[in-house]
């Protein structure tokens, strides 16, 4: 009879450790569920990236389920292949294959883009390794204790440099546990010389930034809680290029302080550092906090011959207008005088040309006028009135101030002229072949590249050269006592919109803090202060005083100019009046003096 019972009683004892079993492993699922429902809660991202593995293990599976259905967010399994440019957060089962999960983990990087990770291991090891390779503070490991059956939360903390471990978790708020402090780090930053974002000075007490994007960094080293001491890049490399095999393309080095960036020496890079699409795999650039425009600065037109200020006042098609009008009055004048009888054409120009310059005439050309010729140089007589006023005050204007030739403000207006044209960076001369617009092909075919920006702005002083920098950079060359602003001119047209920001390594952990302040400090309006202020010692020049102005004879030369021609031309005219009745009737001539 108890033979009986036994086997009842071990189904039995088995059918209660399997409920057990299965509550126990329901239990676990909704607090791993928790957990990651808690993690991704406050996240703007519209999906969620599953990794799991092939086999797709029971665990996954009920994982996968939980997820479904109790998840309003649309689910991607990694294994589709597909790739998203939005916003995706990702939660990785990596319990089989534990060593991939730093693999796994930069695989996903390069298909989606990433906002929140949680890797779910039971390998300390393994999460230990990913979070020192990425620190990323967005990557959440849950490592499962299998002898308590709990879950163990790390994560990399920024503030603290090292893994934070919360035992035994059932929820986390990413909010709570975030610190925004660097906790007095020190930070290794790479600048350079480029006014007015970086100003470099050296005296005796040593070396001091200045500038817009130092004031900057302070305001940043403030709020985040760091200290940070400057490396200079070499004056060659400046900014930096990318080194290339001529023959196949691959990468040689890297040089300048995007290079430091690369090979992590330095934290983070600044001075007015474009963000710039080849650069994207090799560095992050943090939020953009500048916009400005690339263009040339070219040498300033010079000043015209003073002789020319008699032509200077009026264009050419109005010295067309001017002398059509001359001529025909001239021709109206010498008609009217036909039908009296009284034909003379020299008389109606010299008695028209009077009227235009303001000169008295003792008489009309045929001594009297009609109505007819007397409302026609009434009228004539109201326009040279008009005309000889307007000439008379530009003659002025152009005599007190020297006048220039037409600057050169358009591309196409720099390509036609003879000046060599040079730039710092590659990339932008590539831009400029690729173009639709032919003005700037032919631009890129005529500019010359360089790694020395001393060497190239020490160009400009030799007036054949067009040098491109940023529209800060060249309003600060004109307006500064040293710059040749009276020589130099920025062109209108500008060549590219650019867009400034600071350099960090790729994947910095910085980047998130760095771009929170940089926001807060623009929506402030405290980075449009900065930039408003002049770095001390340099300031615009000060307008000199008003003088008194005296003609000179290099002034009037033109005035006297005109005076010899007339001199000469009426010498001329009184020798033909004098030699042509000789030469066309010589027997009259030598009658009158035998009569005499």
């Amino acid at each position: 009879m108890l033979s009986a019972f036994v086997p009842l009683a071990m189904n039995l004892l088995i059918c209660v450790f399997a409920l057990t079993f299965v509550q126990l492993k329901t239990e676990r699922d909704g607090q791993l569920f928790e957990v990651i429902h808690s993690i991704l809660d406050h996240s703007d991202c519209p999906g969620i990236v599953l990794s799991i593995s092939d086999a797709q293990t029971e665990n996954e599976i009920s994982l996968l389920n939980l997820l479904t259905g109790n998840n309003r967010k649309p689910i991607t399994l990694s294994s589709d292949g597909r790739n998203e440019i939005v916003c995706n957060d990702a939660v990785v089962s990596c319990y089989s294959n534990a060593n991939e999960l730093s693999s796994i983990y930069r695989h996903l990087g390069h298909h989606f883009h990433l906002n929140k990770v949680i890797a779910m291991t039971n390998s300390t090891g393994q999460a230990d390794q990913l979070l020192l390779d990425v620190k990323n503070e967005r990557i959440f490991v849950l490592l499962e204790q299998p002898a308590d059956d709990s879950i163990e939360l790390l994560r990399w903390s920024v503030s603290d440099n090292r893994i934070l471990r919360y035992e035994n978790v059932s929820v986390f708020d990413t909010r709570q546990h975030l610190n925004l402090k660097f906790s007095d780090q020190h930070l290794r930053m790479a600048t350079l010389h480029h006014p007015p974002a970086v100003v470099v000075r050296t005296d005796e007490s040593g070396t001091a930034l200045e500038g817009i994007e130092p004031s900057i960094v302070k305001l940043l080293a403030e709020k985040l809680n760091f200290t940070f001491t400057y490396v200079m890049a070499r004056a060659d490399e400046m900014w930096g290029e990318m080194v290339k095999n001529k023959t196949t393309g691959q990468i040689l080095r890297f040089t300048g302080i995007r290079g430091m960036l690369v090979r992590g020496e330095v934290d983070l890079a600044f001075g007015d550092l474009y963000v710039m699409p080849s650069w994207l795999p090799h560095i992050s650039f943090s939020q953009i906090y500048k916009t400005d425009y690339d263009c040339f600065v070219v040498p300033g037109p010079k000043p015209l011959a003073n002789w020319m200020a008699l032509i200077a006042p009026f264009s050419a098609s109005t010295w067309l207008a001017t002398c059509a009008s001359l001529l025909l009055v001239t021709v109206a004048l010498f008609l009217a005088g036909k039908l009296n009888q009284r034909k003379s054409f020299i008389a109606s120009f010299i008695f028209a040309l009077g009227q235009l310059l303001w000169i008295q005439q003792p008489r009309f050309p045929d001594g009297r006028a009609s109505v007819c010729r007397l409302f026609l140089i009434w009228c004539w007589l109201f326009a040279a009135t008009i005309l000889s006023t307007v000439y008379r005050s530009g003659l002025i204007s152009f005599l007190t101030r020297p006048f220039a030739q037409q600057p050169i403000d358009t591309i196409q207006q720099l390509v036609e002229s003879p000046l060599h044209k040079m730039m710092f960076s590659d990339f932008y001369k590539t831009v400029l072949l690729n173009s639709s617009d032919p003005h700037r092909r032919q631009l890129g075919h005529q500019l010359t590249t360089t790694n020395n920006i001393s060497h190239m702005m020490a160009l400009l002083e030799t007036g054949q050269w067009a040098v491109d920098s940023s529209l800060d950079s060249l309003n600060y060359l004109m307006m500064t006592p040293s710059g040749s602003s009276h020589y130099l001119h920025v062109m209108k047209e500008r060549l590219f919109p650019t867009r400034s920001s600071f350099g960090l390594q790729k994947g910095s952990p910085l980047k998130a803090r760095i771009d929170l302040v940089l926001q807060r400090l623009t929506e402030a309006g405290l980075i449009d202060y900065h930039r408003s202020m002049k770095p001390s010692g340099r300031h615009p020049q000060s307008a000199s005083k008003p003088t008194l102005v005296r003609f000179s004879l290099i002034n009037l030369e033109g005035a006297f100019y005109l005076l010899g021609i007339g001199i000469l031309v009426s010498t001329m005219a009184f020798l033909i009046e004098c030699i042509l009745p000789v030469l066309l009737h010589p027997t009259k001539i030598r009658c009158v003096f035998m009569t005499k």
